[in-house]
């Protein structure tokens, strides 16, 4: 069985060294290639999720046959279960949104990078080793800087440097923080960490923490390393901006969670959660004051996408299951709502030639089925009742009250509030101003934001089954003592 678990890093990693081979055979089917190694690599995960989710158990996937700590292991939980699903769903949507967003050459280094994108949030998900993450997290940053700059534009350039910079900060912080935890306990291996973090030095612990949540603050957008992303969602190619949202982000989110939580009985623990709860709360205020001010639709939504990232953050940093649970939700919703935005969005700059605000003008009598997109989705990003956001933080607001955290709770609302009024401008934009003859729209987009509208609002009528799944998932993350119990551990003692 884990065998066949282990495709999921092997196909993307094997299918990207294809590509060139593919080019040689014909140019054309590049494109299309991508596309079938996607659907491949969403059927393995569908696979793996239903084995998980069946069976109860994790599919545990060790390197050559060694046991961890000596051995690699790849720990497939039900966090990692459902979020690599979600990798692989809005990879192989992104896909077949490529074959119409790109027009540039060369498109088999765009395949090349777009592969190995998917396989290194797939493996930062994925693994047990805290330095296999840190090469997962290379493999994911590496494929990030070349896409933002793959449009050859000044203004794409000027993105991947800053990015590539930052990015550089970031994994330094990262690699240092993993030293000092390697120098303290002499191992790397996530599951015998987390049994020999109580022996750690109480400043070694808050020191290498602090390091490591900065490394991975660039890749998560956390202020104040998130400079970059504004830049690169504007200036990287529309399926990219997407894919960074749908789970680039979402897989450092969870590293830093996975993290925190492993070394959580670490003396002065809670300093660090209170670092974190700082780190979020100023990117929710920082994101939402930043996106009130844009007049390109793509920055808005960079800005809004920065600002959820903040509150799931500040969920994480809770310190409760509940905070757990509610963040995990949220990452979940903020996926599928995103991924229509910036997919929806990418489609109008591809048939009108960008994404400022004019250009959403009279968009619902132009491309109604696009503009109904976008409306149900900023209505959902808003938190109204009845659409699968709501949910989401309506669980954060109950985790703050129940954690003695009333401010989080005013925070959350305060940003919907914001969130409320740049999408009802870009809503009444769309619907009340501008004329125009009604266009064309691509049948196979629409059919895909056709189904991630009617999944916002399922979810938001019905958010039972789904928070089943999530709070699993949370399970997964909070329940230290039950990771470590699942992992075949060579002869080691804590």
């Amino acid at each position: 069985m884990s065998q066949y678990a282990s495709l999921l890093i092997a196909l993307p990693l094997i299918s990207a060294f294809f590509v060139p081979i593919i080019k040689r055979i014909s140019r054309d089917a590049i494109m299309p290639y991508l596309s079938l190694i996607t659907l491949i690599q969403t059927g393995v995960a569908a696979w793996v999720f239903r084995e998980v989710y069946t069976t109860g158990k994790p599919i545990i996937i060790m390197a050559g046959g060694f046991k961890p700590p000596v051995g690699i292991d790849l720990y497939i939980g039900h966090f990692a279960a459902l979020f690599i699903l979600i990798v692989a769903l809005a990879s192989f949507i992104m896909a077949l949104f490529s074959r119409k967003a790109i027009s540039i050459e060369p498109k088999d280094k765009y395949a090349m990078l777009f592969l190995l994108l998917m396989l290194g949030a797939t493996g930062m998900i994925a693994t047990g080793d805290i330095f296999n993450l840190f090469v997962f997290m290379e493999i994911t940053s590496i494929s990030a800087y070349a896409l933002t700059g793959y449009n050859k534009t000044g203004e794409a350039s000027e993105a991947s440097m800053k990015y590539i910079i930052l990015g550089g900060i970031g994994s330094s912080f990262f690699l240092v923080g993993v030293a000092l935890l390697y120098g303290s306990l002499g191992t790397l291996n996530l599951a015998q960490i987390a049994q020999l973090a109580g022996n750690m030095n109480a400043t070694v612990a808050q020191a290498a923490l602090a390091l490591i949540i900065f490394g991975l603050a660039v890749e998560a957008e956390i202020f104040p390393l998130n400079a970059w992303a504004p830049d690169a969602y504007q200036g990287a190619p529309h399926p990219i901006t997407a894919m960074f949202s749908a789970f680039v982000v979402k897989a450092a989110l969870y590293a830093m969670a996975r993290i925190l939580y492993i070394t959580s009985s670490a003396s002065s623990w809670s300093n660090v959660l209170r670092l974190l709860i700082v780190l979020g709360t100023l990117t929710v205020i920082v994101g939402e004051m930043s996106a009130l001010r844009q007049k390109n639709v793509k920055r808005m939504l960079a800005y809004s996408s920065i600002a959820q990232v903040g509150l799931i953050a500040v969920g994480f940093a809770l310190g409760t299951q509940a905070g757990v649970n509610a963040s995990v939700f949220h990452m979940f919703n903020h996926a599928i709502v995103k991924a229509l935005l910036f997919l929806a969005a990418g489609y109008v700059a591809v048939e009108l030639g960008g994404t400022e605000l004019e250009k959403f003008e009279g968009l619902g009598r132009k491309m109604p089925l696009t503009a109904f997109s976008i409306t149900v989705g900023a209505v959902s990003i808003i938190g109204i009742p009845l659409f699968n956001v709501f949910w989401s933080k309506l669980r954060l607001i109950l985790a703050a009250l129940s954690a003695n955290y009333a401010w989080v709770a005013a925070l959350v609302l305060g940003a919907s509030v914001v969130e409320a009024v740049y999408y009802i401008r870009l809503i009444h934009l769309m619907w009340f101003k501008g004329e125009g003859e009604k266009m064309e729209e691509n049948f196979v987009l629409g059919g895909i934001m056709v189904l991630l509208v009617a999944a916002i609002i399922i979810i938001g009528v019905y958010p039972g089954p789904v928070w089943n799944i999530v709070q699993k998932a949370g399970s997964d993350l909070f329940n230290v003592a039950n990771y470590v119990k699942n992992v075949p551990l060579l002869g080691v003692s804590p």
